[in-house]
C-alpha cells in the first residue's frame, strides 16, 4: 500500500466535512421543519388578534365621529336659540329701560314746563305789567306789538338781530318775536 498523499487526505477531509455540514443542515431543517406548524398557528392567531384589534379601532373612530358630527349639529343648534333668546331678552330689556326712561324724561319736561308757567301766571297776576299784556292781549294788540305791526314803527335788521324801531327815530325800541 503506498502512502496516501496530501491532496488525497485533504479531499477527503474537505469531503467529510461537506456530510457533517450537510449532516448539521438537515438536523436544523428538521428542527425548523418541525417548529414551522406551531410558528404558522401563532401567526395566524396574532393575524386574528390584530385583525380584531383593528376592528374595535375602525368602530370606536367611527362612534367618535359620529358623536362629533352630532355634538357639533347641536351645539350650533343650541347656539342658533341661545343668540335668539339674547336678542329677543335685549329687545325686551331695551324696550322696558327706554320706556322708563322716556316717561322720566317727559315727567321732568312736564315739570319744568309747569313751573314756567306758573311762573307766567304769577307774573301775569302779580304785576303792572301782566295786567296790562292781558288787556293788550285781550283786545288784540300783543300780537302786533311783537310782530311790529305799530302805527309810526318799522323792522329793522342789524348784526344783533332784528329789532321794531321808531320811524322818527325817538322812542322804544324792542327786538321782534319770530311768527
Amino acid at each position: 500500500m503506498s502512502e496516501p498523499d496530501d491532496a488525497e487526505d485533504f479531499g477527503l477531509r474537505a469531503f467529510e466535512d461537506l456530510k457533517n455540514t450537510i449532516q448539521k443542515s438537515n438536523k436544523a431543517y428538521s428542527d425548523v421543519a418541525g417548529k414551522l406548524p406551531a410558528l404558522a398557528k401563532q401567526l395566524e392567531a396574532l393575524d386574528t388578534k390584530s385583525t380584531k384589534a383593528a376592528q374595535r379601532v375602525e368602530d370606536a373612530a367611527q362612534a367618535v365621529t359620529s358623536y362629533i358630527k352630532t355634538d357639533r349639529r347641536t351645539l350650533i343648534i343650541s347656539c342658533g336659540f341661545g343668540a335668539i333668546a339674547l336678542v329677543f331678552c335685549a329687545a325686551f330689556l331695551g324696550d322696558i329701560k327706554g320706556s322708563r326712561t322716556g316717561y322720566a324724561q317727559g315727567f321732568v319736561e312736564g315739570q319744568q314746563e309747569a313751573k314756567q308757567r306758573d311762573a307766567l301766571a304769577e307774573w301775569a297776576v302779580s304785576s303792572p305789567s301782566g295786567h296790562m299784556a292781558y288787556e293788550m292781549d285781550r283786545v288784540g294788540q300783543i300780537q302786533a306789538f311783537g310782530m311790529c305791526k305799530i302805527e309810526g314803527y318799522k323792522i329793522r335788521t342789524d348784526q344783533k338781530g332784528t329789532w321794531c324801531v321808531p320811524v322818527s327815530g325817538n322812542g322804544l325800541m324792542w327786538p321782534v318775536a319770530r311768527p
